[in-house]
């Protein structure tokens, strides 16, 4: 497997970038390619590289902030001419910087992304779609959950049927033909971001890479009629979500590579093998997050590189030229021409410049600390945040990447949270005592080191225990200022939305009725639940399924003016939810009317289910706590063959262990935990109160055996 050696070479800084907002032009006659980009000032710059120094071609003035950039052209002609869009409206310019197009399109929200195929221009906010032919709308659709973004497949002829693919927010790719979907498919993940396979959607002209969310990557054929699954890559390393895919041959086998940018800096290609399935090749992590990336030769002739923009505005390559040979080549006393001379007293000016511009304008700040009538005014920052659940692990990462370095973050949340380690932090962190009668339950510092743009911090939540999270981020400007975040903590919220359930468990029921509109109950469910479509759906009922992460039970919604039923295996969900919506419904001063039927076996059910998790998490302690011993045993003898193959296997994995133990540290104390709310729960629906008991469930787990627990739970 031939394995890549790239260097990176950074091109030049602009504003703050959003995904997919630069992009290469077209190489003409071998020619090195150009770079376009569009930042958050409203500046669309095309530049190319003259020895390795950015020269402008075109420069905008100043607008409102870029949120896409396209290139688009005639059908089978070159596609150089550059559209961005901004707000409501898009702008093409020729690849010389003369604006041909400006067009005022009639959304309601901001233009999130954007494709444009021959005289077509499909935009979509955050829930509308429409299309336009010529600047006259041919088409519009209407998303029941937020779209994260478009493409459109290849027209076969300049009159062919223009075939767009939505990438939304239920983990759904939509197919639309016109204003009318032809057909949905599950993906395994959220969908952040959409490409054309080997950038022309394959031999069969209707293959799509899709990017999701929470890390994974996958090819899908989008026939006619369904969709056709051809690979899917886990995120088996727990990195970032995908921002960014493109295709280009950057290992020289005469086959197209992929290439995959990430939110936490990542950069990764993959190669294919003889089956066609994708194989990883190289992997970089540049700690910005990535929001662009394109394969191409911008720098030097001959030399392919990987071309990437990251939220802070870096433009950077990752070449495959090598500079060590470079070094290696020059002579022992080096003679600088003239040209390079002039060039470094040039630098050396500028560098004196800006010193002494530093110097007075500092001087001038000063004076106007001792001014009584001086107003200070603070200089405000942007920051990129996410909060987000993950279904391997069942833990939230908050995400925060500033255009400043960060100086520190407090998190304070007012309900109990587990704050997990991190690979990614260096931080150090720093834990204060709180009083829950002044709504705090955690107050955590993170104290960052110098230049540290971006924080990825993982919290575990306890369903049940619903509230607002809060992160104050400081950064390291003078004068000190800070930018407060706040995250919602739901009720359930270790529920992911899912599209297939598994039909045959025993489940109770829970059924609310009362004088309540579909608006109302929708959102109450809208603060319980969470990937729960902000707006309401265009239906008349709405069916929703959800799965828990954490355990694996199911959920099924079907709610209606004046109906809601919800469907549950495990009886602690519908506790919650019974508990939540009888105090939203209070609040409203709406009647509510509850039945309730629940299933003793479906409590053995929960329990079976819980089981294998206990018993993997009893073993991993077991052996977590037997390694410091096994390994001065193994110190002091001079070989471990007296040992069992158990205890040998311990020793071999100890790391392994060390480190999944570490990811976990409290798992076998939730599962404890969810099963002590599992019984109280039982037997608060039948009108018994067990808490009395708790003491005696407790010394059953701390000697837990399956059975004993299910005659406990059945004699109880």
């Amino acid at each position: 497997m031939l394995q890549l050696q790239l260097n990176r070479v950074d091109y030049c800084q602009v504003g703050t970038t959003n995904a997919k907002c630069m992009k290469l032009m077209p190489s003409v006659q071998k020619e090195l390619q150009r770079v376009v980009v569009g930042d958050s000032s409203g500046v669309v710059q095309l530049f190319a590289i003259k020895q390795k120094e950015p020269v402008n071609i075109f420069k905008s003035l100043p607008s409102k902030r870029i949120t896409r950039v396209e290139l688009a052209g005639k059908f089978n002609d070159v596609y150089d001419r550059i559209f961005a869009s901004s707000l409501s409206t898009v702008t093409g310019y020729s690849k010389k910087g003369k604006q041909f197009f400006s067009f005022e399109t009639n959304m309601t929200e901001p233009i999130r992304s954007m494709s444009v195929m021959g005289d077509n221009l499909c935009i979509t906010g955050s829930y509308v779609y429409n299309c336009y032919k010529n600047s006259q709308e041919s088409a519009y659709y209407l998303c029941p959950d937020k779209i994260n973004d478009v493409i459109c497949l290849p027209l076969t002829s300049a009159d062919s049927k223009l075939i767009p693919i939505l990438a939304c927010n239920d983990r759904t790719l939509r197919v639309l033909d016109d204003s009318i979907v032809l057909y949905e498919t599950e993906v395994a993940g959220p969908p952040s971001t959409l490409a054309l396979h080997n950038r022309d959607a394959g031999l069969s002209g209707n293959e799509i890479v899709y990017g999701t969310s929470d890390g994974k990557v996958g090819l899908l054929e989008m026939n006619a009629d369904e969709p056709l699954p051809k690979w899917e890559l886990a995120n088996d390393r727990r990195l970032g979500g995908i921002s960014c895919l493109d295709s280009y041959d950057i290992t020289s086998d005469g086959i197209l590579d992929l290439l995959v940018g990430r939110e936490d800096g990542t950069i990764e290609v993959y190669g294919y093998d003889s089956m066609d399935n994708p194989e990883l090749r190289y992997t970089y992590n540049g700690n910005e997050g990535i929001t662009s990336i394109q394969g191409g030769c911008i720098g030097t002739p001959g030399y392919d590189e990987i071309v990437v923009s990251t939220y802070n505005g870096w433009i950077f390559g990752l070449t495959s030229e090598s500079f060590n040979k470079e070094l290696s080549a020059l002579p022992a006393t080096l003679s600088v021409d003239k040209d390079s001379s002039a060039k470094m007293n040039k630098l050396k000016s500028e560098l004196d410049k800006l010193q002494s511009q530093v110097v007075k304008m500092r001087n001038v700040y000063q004076s106007t600390l001792t001014n009584p009538n001086s107003l200070s005014q603070l200089k405000t920052f942007q920051i990129n945040n996410r909060f987000e659940l993950n279904r391997d692990d069942a833990s939230y990462t908050l995400s925060i990447e500033a255009e400043v370095p960060i100086d520190n973050v407090l998190l304070q949340c007012d309900v109990p949270i587990d704050l997990l380690d991190s690979e990614k932090n260096s931080c150090v962190v720093s834990y204060s005592e709180c009083d829950e009668n002044d709504g705090n339950f955690v107050l955590v510092t993170y104290r960052c080191q110098a230049n540290t743009t971006r924080l990825d911090i993982k919290i575990r939540t306890i369903e049940g225990q619903y509230g607002m999270l809060q992160a104050y981020v400081t950064s390291r400007i003078q004068p000190k200022n800070c930018l407060v975040k706040q995250y919602v903590i739901k009720p359930l919220s270790l529920h992911q939305r899912t599209h297939l359930i598994d039909d045959k468990r025993p489940i109770n029921k829970l059924k609310l009725s009362g004088n309540f509109s579909l608006a109302e109950i929708h959102s109450w469910l809208y603060y319980s639940i969470p990937e729960i479509p902000e707006k309401v759906p265009a239906e008349n009922e709405i069916k929703f399924y959800f799965i828990n992460t954490f355990l694996g039970s199911q959920l099924e919604i079907n709610y209606k003016q004046n109906e809601a039923i919800f469907k549950s295996e495990n009886v602690s969900t519908i506790s919650i939810l019974k508990d939540v919506l009888s105090k939203k419904a209070t609040d409203k001063k709406v009647v509510l009317n509850i039945d309730l039927e629940t299933t003793p076996e479906s409590t053995l059910y929960t329990l079976k289910c819980i089981h294998p998790m206990i018993d993997y998490h009893m073993l991993l302690a077991k052996k977590v706590h037997l390694i410091d011993a096994l390994k001065e045993l193994a110190v002091n003898e001079n070989n471990t063959n007296f040992l069992t193959p158990e205890y040998q296997e311990i020793l071999e994995n100890a790391e392994r262990y060390k480190e999944e133990y570490k990811r976990s540290p409290s798992h076998l104390e939730r599962l404890y935990g969810m099963i002590t709310d599992l019984y109280i729960d039982k037997f608060k629906f039948i009108g018994q109160n067990v808490k009395n008991k708790v003491s005696l469930l407790v010394e059953k787990l701390d000697n837990y055996e399956l059975d004993e627990l299910i005659k406990f739970f059945q004699s109880s």
